[in-house]
């Protein structure tokens, strides 16, 4: 069932707190003075990790450094056939996104190029009366005959919303959307380049128009253009892989049909992502292809929708990581991609959270605050805290045009630590949602 974000969940974080920081550290206090070496090799084992993590994220630096990244495939020798009719489906929560859904429908009828067979928009919903809109989007309708509005009045998810339109839409490539996308103009050539040349999917980037209205906002931007500009353009470089992100992706229909989404997954974008790949669909991703979108604005929109993408994530990891290992159509760079999205990133997040733990079981063992250095976690410290401003650089010389101000960049350099171990701690308390079994969509409002 679809709720609205209300507050943040401050008894879960204490939960977290005393589960993750206060029980660990009891327990290392018990362990250290009758075995000193566990209490260090723990500690050497988190640094390591921390520092695993930093170097990887230097490596998609540097993979998605150049900025004319990526190219696009060479046309077939007999050319490229004709961008054929589009459907875009734009999913909506109404009423939630009521401010925001009327310009997205209308920045697709008006300023998206048009190929000569035509568009089509779908508005996907699943409310049963719009007090306010109902009768504007009537009009619209009527003004634009290429506007259906497909009201999936027994749908309880985005999931079975999108289903639903998949049997109306008329288009041979499908454009995903969620209804605060504004895709570029040119957007439906670039991405038929792609799905006449034999991929089944291509992701899009998608950008932040909304940074300036809160330093939160700002600190989501610099990471937007990190995930899109930098660590999905890396996969796409290094393992020949994508990942279809929910929103701004183009598929051909044939393939969208014969995998649909799962109504029972939060995020059925990764798990359609995760099929279509055990499945021998070819996905990937062009950063060159932006949308635009909107930016959580409060830490309580914020803190839902990642709860939500982290739960989501967890899923995805407990259904189909066995797959991915087993499977014979995916070589050894897509696994390993993949082993590290649904496992290193679990195993990241829970043992990273280890570390304050340990300095503070070190402290009371020792009976003073300091810590053992050397050559290797001198290095470590500078290799791990240079990573996220270094990441905001590159993510700035790669940024889509016009660039995010240099400003941001600096908040960003500044809270990028604060900000990871934040992300890691609700990853934590979203596993412990979904053990619960507690899985109800919470809307982020626009």
């Amino acid at each position: 069932m679809v709720k609205t974000a209300r507050k943040i969940e401050w008894g879960k974080i204490v939960v977290f707190e005393i589960v993750f920081l206060i029980v660990p550290t009891i327990l290392f206090s018990l362990i250290a003075p009758y075995y000193p070496f566990v209490l260090k090799a723990s500690y050497y084992t988190i640094v390591a990790i921390f520092v695993i993590q930093a170097l990887m994220l230097y490596v998609s630096n540097i993979a998605a450094f150049p900025e004319s990244a990526p190219h696009l495939p060479p046309e077939p020798a007999g050319g490229l056939p004709p961008t054929p009719r589009t459907t875009f489906i734009v999913s909506a929560y109404l009423p939630n996104e009521v401010g925001v859904v009327e310009d997205t429908l209308l920045n697709l009828l008006k300023n998206v190029r048009r190929p000569a067979s035509g568009i089509e928009v779908i508005l996907a919903y699943n409310s049963e009366h719009i007090v306010g809109i109902e009768e504007r989007l009537q009009n619209l309708a009527l003004q634009w005959p290429e506007l259906v509005l497909a009201n999936a009045y027994k749908s309880r998810s985005k999931s079975e919303n999108i289903n639903y339109s998949l049997d109306l839409a008329s288009g041979e490539m499908i454009c995903l959307l969620d209804a605060d996308h504004h895709p570029a103009p040119d957007c439906l050539g670039r991405a038929w380049h792609w799905l006449a040349c034999g991929y089944d999917c291509v992701q899009g980037r998608c950008k932040i128009r909304n940074g300036h209205e809160s330093v939160l906002a700002a600190l989501v931007e610099v990471e937007f253009e990190g995930i899109y500009g930098i660590a999905h353009q890396a996969r796409a470089q290094m393992f020949h892989t994508g990942l279809f992100g929910g929103s701004n992706a183009y598929w051909k229909k044939s393939a969208l049909k014969a995998l649909r989404f799962r109504t029972d997954m939060l995020t059925e974008d990764i798990d359609v992502t995760l099929r279509g790949s055990l499945a021998g669909y070819r996905i990937t991703h062009d950063r060159n292809l932006i949308s635009t979108e909107l930016a959580p604005e409060n830490v309580v929109n914020w803190w839902y929708q990642r709860k939500r993408w982290a739960q989501g994530w967890f899923q995805v990891s407990r259904k189909h990581a066995g797959a991915v290992l087993r499977s014979r159509a995916l070589s050894i760079g897509p696994k390993f991609n993949w082993m590290w999205l649904l496992i290193w990133r679990i195993v990241y997040d829970f043992i990273s959270h280890l570390l304050f733990p340990v300095v503070i079981a070190y402290w009371i063992w020792s009976q003073e605050v300091t810590l053992p250095l050397n050559f290797f976690i001198i290095s470590a410290v500078f290799i791990t805290l240079l990573s996220g401003p270094i990441e905001a650089m590159v993510s700035y010389k790669n940024a889509s045009k016009p660039r995010f101000p240099l400003r941001r960049l600096l908040i960003y350099s500044i809270f990028v630590f604060f900000y990871t171990m934040v992300k890691n701690m609700l990853q934590m308390i979203a596993i412990g949602d979904e053990w619960a079994g507690k899985k109800e969509w919470i809307s982020t409002p626009h």
